[in-house]
């Protein structure tokens, strides 16, 4: 039996025994004070019945107002997912979880889901369970330090204080796991997915929580909002890039970034180098700029899809510079026919040492020593064959353009 037939039964037992009241009392009536005393205790519990109602449905309320801004929570944390998801895919499946109501179907969605029904707490629990913790902590260092020796009782009750320290640890972070997710909806599209994200910045609350001095009265969400921003930086620096860079310089680029986006809407274009320096500040200037632009771009993956029909891949479109191209293989073996023809009307001397000197057997020039070492003779007199034989070949191109032909070109 529902709560409102609950309610309706227990008014028509208070009208009826109204209705008593109003007949002829005769030997078989009901004694007055027994009526009274019967109706009194009647409404009694139809009140009753009605608060406990109006629980009900304020708690109903409240959870489908949690639901509601879950839902809000959803929407812009799935626009933090990865992008390459196809966008139909996506919002096929979002409808499919908002028709049947499910929170199995999507992880993002289901913990959102959880953390949402965490209540918030007040200042004051917030310090009651910080001072938990910081108890169960002295209890755990007074254990390890001289547990030994303790009495036997005096050990279980400080294991009981570790336990309820560490139940109170895990209290408050749950109750702000909200906080982080709220913060990393901040840092989408930087290189980490947002569960990923969230992830991060939860390690960076549950250092806050161990960190938190409440003696010196500021709020936790305040104290916690720096340690989850830094563990959340400090992953994006280490593994929201393809080449990490360090810490320091992820600093100065988000700064930078900060600053163009600030320009670029007082400028209404995009700020150059040199007035990101001036904005920077003393030891700025427009070639520093762009050098930190240069080391912190992205790099580009070969297998990147190219075209309409994603059928080409972006290395195919990227030439090899270490394989020279056809029309230079075609100069090279012209100019190496031209080259072997010159080299034929010289004696057999004299063409070896002009390959050797300019690197022509093995693409390394030999000095007159090696030379000379090769040939059984002194340097001086590989200088005296080199030139003769370089006299010979201008005399013969003289008559023949040959290889002047690339010279000149």
């Amino acid at each position: 039996m529902s709560d409102l037939e609950n309610i309706r039964l227990l008014r028509q037992v208070g009208l009826g025994i109204a209705d008593q009241r109003s007949t002829p009392v005769t030997t078989q009536a009901i004694n007055e004070n027994e009526v009274k005393q019967t109706m009194q205790e009647q409404l009694t519990n139809v009140t009753d019945e009605t608060q406990e109602l109006d629980v009900i449905v304020d708690s109903d309320a409240l959870e489908l107002e949690d639901d509601l801004d879950i839902e809000d929570e959803l929407d812009e944390a799935l626009e933090a997912e990865d992008e390459g998801e196809d966008r139909e895919a996506l919002e096929a499946r979002m409808g499919d979880l908002a028709d049947t109501g499910a929170s199995t179907g999507d992880p993002v969605r289901q913990y959102l889901r959880e953390i949402g029904r965490v209540k918030l707490l007040t200042l004051e629990e917030e310090i009651s369970l910080a001072r938990r913790y910081e108890e169960g902590k002295e209890a755990k260092a007074r254990l390890e330090g001289e547990g030994d020796t303790l009495p036997e009782r005096t050990r279980r009750g400080l294991m009981r204080v570790v336990e309820d320290g560490e139940l109170a640890k895990g209290q408050l972070t749950e109750a702000n796991l909200r906080l982080v997710v709220s913060i990393a909806k901040k840092y989408r599209n930087r290189g980490l997915g947002f569960m990923d994200t969230v992830q991060e910045g939860n390690q960076g609350l549950i250092r806050a929580v161990e960190k938190f001095e409440y003696r010196k009265g500021f709020k936790f969400s305040t104290y916690a909002t720096w340690w989850i921003r830094q563990a959340i930086n400090r992953a994006l620096a280490d593994q929201g890039r393809t080449i990490r860079i360090p810490v320091h310089m992820g600093e100065t680029l988000n700064k930078l970034n900060r600053l163009r986006r600030e320009l670029h809407q007082d400028l209404s274009r995009d700020p150059s180098f040199a007035e990101l320096a001036d904005a920077m500040g003393p030891g700025w200037d427009a070639g520093r700029v762009e050098e930190v632009f240069q080391l912190t771009r992205e790099p580009t993956s070969l297998e990147t899809p190219i075209g309409e029909e994603d059928d080409s891949f972006y290395g195919d479109f990227i030439p090899d510079e270490s394989i020279a191209s056809p029309v230079e293989l075609a100069s090279q073996n012209a100019m190496n026919e031209r080259l072997d023809e010159a080299l034929e009307r010289l004696n057999e001397r004299e063409a070896l040492v002009l390959k050797m000197r300019h690197g022509l057997i093995d693409d390394r020039e030999h000095t007159l020593e090696e030379v000379g070492q090769q040939l059984g003779v002194t340097r001086e007199r590989i200088r005296q064959i080199e030139n003769k034989a370089l006299r010979k070949l201008k005399y013969f191109e003289s008559r023949n353009r040959g290889l002047r032909d690339f010279v000149e070109g």
